[in-house]
């Protein structure tokens, strides 16, 4: 049901959900990069290869390669029960800081002042979860796990390549994992041009609890890849 806010409505629906007006609704930009996809299937985040989600609910080591890393940085994810939780820790440069939350996901992690010198790293046990990659602020991974009570909406995704051509073809597909354990690679497709657009008229929806990430592969050597995601998370019924 289309619910606006009366003192504040606007004719565009998606515009009110950015803007907050809409009841039980909220915006979703996911951004992923990845500079070297090779010939092999990895995931669209920033610090490359294939993301590896965490078994259980950990606590988080967060560290810079660059002393002057001093700022706060912000970690939202989800705990052991798939519910949203956020917790802001302080750098101390090179000298990793331990969360007090544990988390079972990582949806994003965003420095809350100036700019990051160094690239600042989320672990667990020599696990890298997270990444932030120097001067860039903010994760940019295609990783995202649905809270519980929740579901997403698909609505837009373009992925980019600047290195692709009429002789090489990048393939790229959704990847979604319930929480019982049925993985499901959906929505196969190939491009050999800069940019390709999925503009969803009918919203594809993700359920509660399911990891979901976007991965690609080359026909040919490395690629760099980019993928736009936006999406709207409801909270069920």
């Amino acid at each position: 049901m289309y619910q606006f806010d009366e003192d504040m409505p606007t004719p565009n629906f998606l515009h009110d959900v950015a803007k907050g007006n809409i009841w039980d609704s909220r915006a979703l930009n996911i951004f992923g990069f990845n500079r070297t996809v090779g010939t092999s299937f990895e995931t669209l985040w920033d610090d490359g290869g294939n993301y590896a989600y965490p078994s259980s609910a950990v606590a988080m080591d967060v560290v810079s390669t660059s002393l002057s890393d001093t700022m706060d940085v912000k970690i939202n994810g989800l705990d052991a029960n798939y519910v949203e939780i956020s917790e802001t820790v302080t750098l101390t440069g090179t000298s990793a800081v331990t969360t007090t939350a544990s988390f079972l996901r990582i949806n994003s992690a965003i420095i809350l002042a100036g700019s990051n010198v160094g690239d600042i790293n989320i672990t667990n046990g020599g696990t890298k979860y997270a990444f932030i990659g120097a001067t860039i602020g903010t994760t940019q991974s295609s990783v995202y796990t649905v809270p519980a009570g929740h579901s997403i909406y698909l609505f837009r995704i373009d992925v980019t390549s600047g290195t692709n051509n009429g002789q090489k073809y990048l393939t790229f597909r959704n990847v979604v994992k319930t929480n019982t354990g049925r993985t499901l690679r959906v929505a196969e497709a190939t491009f050999a041009t800069s940019q390709v657009s999925f503009d969803r008229q009918l919203p594809f929806k993700i359920a509660e609890k399911s990891d979901f990430h976007f991965e690609a592969k080359s026909s040919s050597s490395e690629n760099e890849v980019s993928i736009f995601v936006e999406a709207i998370l409801v909270k069920d019924s």
